[in-house]
């Protein structure tokens, strides 16, 4: 079973492009795709409390705010997962091959053994994830998903499409 990791950005449409491409020509491979929705950015966490009138009513937007926030990351997650599942059957795999999976609330480090952890539930031995190109310093700053599943995927086949 191959573990496959989408998301809303070209190089994941391209690691699915890639699977689709090489299950076109094998019938029994099962797939899992992956959709890791992010925390909440850091700035949607805070509020300093709900004590007066005024304070609820600003508690309230703000939870407001995070509601819209979550809402719109699983929307984005199904158009991607959905994207990612048309692809795949128009390739030839069946609807009973894919496992589709969401998991909420992780990112960096986490994400990748959040992916692994997965795999491992899953029975995947393989797991695809996309990349994009950046500049070392880049990749440095914002850490980069292909690379932590690398270096933490001990006993997996990482292929890593960008």
């Amino acid at each position: 079973m191959l573990l496959l990791v989408v998301d809303e950005t070209q190089a994941s449409k391209r690691a699915v492009a890639y699977v689709a491409n090489i299950v076109s020509r094998q019938r029994d491979l099962r797939i899992c795709l992956v959709h890791i929705v992010p925390r909440l950015p850091p700035r949607s966490l805070e509020f300093r409390g709900a004590q007066d009138p005024h304070e609820r009513r600003l508690h309230a937007r703000h939870t407001d705010k995070q509601r819209r926030w979550r809402d719109g990351a699983k929307k984005a997650a199904q158009r991607a997962l959905g994207m990612a599942t048309s692809t795949l059957r128009d390739a030839g795999v069946s609807p009973r091959a894919l496992d589709v999976q969401f998991s909420e609330g992780v990112e960096g480090v986490g994400a990748a053994e959040r992916i692994l952890e997965l795999a491992q539930a899953r029975r995947c031995d393989t797991v695809v994830v996309g990349r994009e190109s950046m500049s070392w310093f880049r990749e440095l700053m914002s850490g980069n998903l292909a690379a932590e599943l690398v270096r933490r995927g001990e006993g997996y086949t990482i292929w890593v499409v960008e």
